[in-house]
């Protein structure tokens, strides 16, 4: 029964995190936060036996006008966030500091792809909007 419960609260979860996204577009100013959809399930290690992660990302971009390239370039950006997070360790998310590095290097990786692909890093930040390891 527990483990029904947990995947309803991530159901939950998703449909918030969902309609949250969709009413928070435009905002002031240039910037504007776009989803990357739909949330990562990787396996990560937690040195005995392999869990499962789910996490929801957003990431802020440098200009508004810069959000069809995440749309476009998706696929690579996915596989760049997929080999990342799936090569993760569960003690070090556990911490504040290790959550923090993941969203420094998941930021260093998307900026990457859109370099290479559109010749501007185009985002200034990636956010965790939710992460279950189980």
């Amino acid at each position: 029964m527990p483990l029904a419960r947990l995947i309803l609260i991530m159901i939950g979860f998703i449909v918030y995190a969902s309609s949250h996204a969709s009413a928070s577009g435009g905002g002031g100013g240039n910037s504007l936060y776009v989803s990357l959809e739909p949330a990562f399930v990787v396996n990560v290690n937690d040195g005995q036996r392999v869990r499962h992660m789910q996490i929801s990302l957003q990431v802020k971009l440098k200009q508004a006008d810069f959000a069809p390239y995440i749309e476009e370039h998706n696929p690579a950006i996915r596989h760049a966030m997929v080999m990342l997070l799936s090569g993760q360790e569960t003690k070090k998310l556990k911490t504040a500091t290790g959550k923090q590095a993941l969203m420094d290097e998941a930021l260093a990786a998307i900026q990457q792809v859109l370099e290479e692909n559109i010749g501007n890093a185009g985002i200034d930040a990636v956010y965790f909007t939710d992460l279950i390891i189980q």
